[in-house]
C-alpha cells in the first residue's frame, strides 16, 4: 500500500497545518477526496493520530533550527575536511 497519492498525502499531512486539522476531524472523508483508495482510506483512518502530531511537531522544528543556519557539517565532517584540507 504505497501508491504516489498516498505519499503525497502523507507529506502533507506532516508538513500542513490545515490539511492536518481537517484529517484529524474526518479521516476517511479526507483521504478519500485527496485520491486514495477506499483501503487506503481505512488505512489512515487508523492511524496514529498522536504519534501523527508529534511527528508533525518534529519536523516544524527540525525545518525551523534550518532555516537560518544552512547545512550543518557534522563533527566527522568538518574533521575530514581538515585533514583534506592539510593534504592539498
Amino acid at each position: 500500500m504505497s501508491s504516489p497519492a498516498l505519499e503525497t498525502y502523507l507529506a502533507r499531512l506532516y508538513t500542513d497545518d490545515a490539511v492536518r486539522a481537517a484529517f484529524l476531524l474526518e479521516p476517511r472523508a479526507q483521504a478519500l477526496l485527496h485520491g486514495l483508495s477506499p483501503q487506503e482510506a481505512e488505512a489512515m483512518a487508523a492511524m496514529d493520530r498522536v504519534g501523527l502530531q508529534m511527528a508533525a511537531a518534529s519536523y516544524r522544528s527540525k525545518r525551523a533550527g534550518r532555516a537560518g543556519h544552512g547545512p550543518r557539517a557534522r563533527p566527522a565532517q568538518r574533521w575530514w575536511r581538515r585533514l583534506l584540507a592539510g593534504w592539498i
